[in-house]
């Protein structure tokens, strides 16, 4: 593996306690054999973000997203523990949501502090109704954002993670990048458990591999970069494999009676995960992640556990770019206080129910991402289940008033009696006014118009 040069130290101060470690500062370009440590980062947090009945723990700073002053101390942090990107989670340029200029501000903070920014393409976006949608959405990040000077690019090409791509089969992609990146000039990467998208994409991750029932992280890392492997040899020309590590997960207070928890361990959890990602022979390491505070794998100071997962994060990364896999010491973790005790789980209801399992879900008019959007439901709503089709099972009906909706299944838990659920006959729906048209998805796309944005609690919409 390549090591980097140009180490220098860097003091942190954060709310009392310091940390002192190199910043390795990224070079203007990447080379595809440099092991690159990246983290997921959002940016869709208020004023009213920060109460402990939606989180488990709070920042050791409280803060708003769009501050600068925050943007510009986060990248100081992710420098010193070893970072050379945020990922950041991106709906899109319309609807007036906060995570475009957000994305402006960092890539304009990160060039003054020799950092990089690359894009987590939220393809659920309530921003984004369709295809045509996403590939107008593509082309303006690849060209606006990516020709900043602190966009990440490895070999020249602009990177862009992506977020449950499985809502479009593999040939719709294969559309939606021949009018976006028909000349393969950036680097995509896929993400979930079907490795079939590497016929489109250029590499692929685990967004979580901290799953429950839990699974062996050895070897779940192991099966998907074999699979990667095997899609390099298939279609003869590489393809990225990033392992992903986590400090830990704890989602019950947005997700109450589905969330669940897995224990840090007071970073060996973390420490397990990092092992088991450099034995699978990664290109990429990503962190998920440095702030997605309700679902619990944040490694930013906080009020529980201070830095104590920065200086883990500055250890493992730099072992990692030296090729190494010895186990590495760190500070003791802080006292953390007692964890509160988890919400009392909701009995079964008695009619067919859907939980929405995200903070916010679409209601669309027909089973179809391409319908349009007729309304939207928060985290725990109970949407009653009024019908079902056999042929599409990735789909609910269900009771909006007196009206009826769709829903995506995958983004809600079903429960109560189930087969008493009638089948309905489809009728055609709308389309949605959010999609831009693929004969106008070769131009750059227009501002789309939606509602005025409210910032997210959590990374599903």
């Amino acid at each position: 593996m390549v090591t980097r040069l140009g180490l220098s130290v860097l003091l942190v101060t954060v709310g009392g306690w310091i940390m002192a470690d190199r910043a390795q500062a990224a070079p203007v370009t990447q080379s595809s054999s440099d092991p690159l440590v990246l983290a997921f980062y959002y940016t869709w947090f208020d004023e009213n973000t920060w109460t402990y009945d939606r989180l488990s723990d709070l920042p050791a700073e409280p803060y708003v997203s769009r501050d600068r002053g925050v943007m510009g101390r986060h990248i100081d942090q992710a420098k010193a523990a070893g970072i050379d990107a945020f990922l950041v989670a991106w709906y899109g340029p319309g609807g007036g949501n906060q995570t475009e200029p957000n994305l402006t501000a960092l890539l304009e903070e990160a060039a003054i502090r020799n950092f990089k920014i690359g894009i987590l393409f939220e393809t659920d976006s309530p921003f984004l109704g369709g295809t045509g949608a996403v590939t107008g959405a593509l082309q303006h990040a690849l060209s606006v954002h990516a020709g900043q000077p602190a966009f990440l690019r490895v070999e020249g090409r602009p990177v862009i993670f992506f977020w449950r791509p499985t809502l479009f089969g593999v040939d719709a992609w294969r559309t939606i990048r021949s009018q976006a990146d028909p000349g393969y000039g950036s680097i995509w990467i896929s993400e979930g458990v079907n490795t079939a998208y590497l016929a489109v994409f250029d590499g692929h991750h685990l967004y979580s591999n901290t799953w429950n029932p839990p699974a062996d992280l050895t070897a779940t890392n192991q099966k998907f970069a074999s699979q990667v492997a095997a899609a390099r040899d298939q279609h003869g020309v590489h393809k990225f494999w990033v392992a992903t590590v986590m400090p830990g997960y704890n989602d019950v207070r947005i997700r109450p009676g589905s969330g669940f928890a897995r224990d840090r361990e007071g970073g060996a959890y973390f420490e397990r995960a990092w092992q088991a990602a450099m034995a699978s022979n990664p290109n990429w390491v990503v962190i998920n992640s440095f702030n997605e505070w309700p679902e619990g794998t944040y490694i930013e100071p906080s009020q529980s556990f201070g830095g104590h997962f920065l200086e883990l994060s500055a250890a493992w990364s730099r072992q990692f770019k030296a090729g190494g896999s010895a186990t590495v010491q760190a500070a003791a973790l802080p006292v953390a206080p007692a964890p509160l005790p988890p919400p009392t789980p909701a009995p079964e209801p008695d009619i067919p129910t859907a939980f929405v399992e995200v903070v916010l879900l679409n209601l669309r008019a027909g089973p179809d991402t391409d319908t349009a959007i007729v309304g939207t439901a928060g985290a725990g709503t109970a949407l009653p289940i009024r019908g079902r089709a056999p042929e599409l099972p990735d789909w609910w009906q269900v009771a909006r008033g007196d009206e009826s909706a769709w829903v995506y299944a995958p983004l809600v838990r079903a429960a109560g009696p189930l087969d008493q659920v009638p089948v309905v006959v489809i009728a055609e729906a709308a389309p949605s006014t959010n999609q831009i048209s693929d004969v106008a998805a070769a131009a750059p796309a227009a501002p789309i118009e939606s509602a005025p944005f409210k910032p997210q609690l959590s990374r599903d919409p």
